[in-house]
């Protein structure tokens, strides 16, 4: 793949409501914290060092990006790639303060043009008591494909979600 048609290849990322700059690792114990603190992270008993290693951690594959709003952070999106004939939306966290500008729509529609330019499919996992997320990507345009029991914790089942992004 040249370098042209990499994905994730560039450090900012400006989406309107929200910008997405290269995750410092000093930022990962703010971000782990914060997540750990929120549903469903909370009800999954994610712990906060599991998220900040997570965060910090060396995985080549992983794109992960601190969203920001007048220099703030207010979420977090990471996305693995490659993977299954496109990437995989693993994380995106959209702070309280945040929630309800259209910084998550913006993330999704920055996800589908930097993916459409090689990837078939755009995915994501979310919890199946996590209501709220099952809608917003219901509204993006992503398609309940299976139910994965015990992925992130026992007793709990994930959705895998799948969108088509070019045909």
């Amino acid at each position: 793949m040249s370098f042209e048609t990499r994905l994730f290849s560039q450090e900012n990322y400006s989406l309107g409501p929200a910008n997405l700059q290269i995750l410092q690792p000093a930022d990962s114990a703010f971000i782990g914290t914060t997540v750990a603190s929120m549903e469903p992270w909370q009800t999954l008993g994610c712990a906060a060092s599991h998220l900040q290693g997570y965060l910090g951690g060396v995985d080549p594959a992983l794109n992960r990006y601190a969203v920001k709003s007048q220099k703030e952070i207010v979420g977090v999106v990471c996305v693995r790639h490659p993977w299954l004939r496109g990437p995989y939306l693993e994380l995106l966290v959209v702070f309280p303060p945040a929630q309800g500008r259209g910084v998550g729509q913006a993330i999704i529609r920055w996800l589908e043009v930097e993916s459409r330019r090689t990837a078939k499919n755009l995915w994501a996992v979310t919890s199946e008591f996590n209501h709220r997320a099952r809608s917003f990507y219901n509204k993006a345009g992503f398609l309940e494909i299976a139910t994965i029991p015990d992925l992130v914790a026992h007793g709990y089942n994930e959705i895998l979600l799948r969108k088509t992004v070019r045909l």
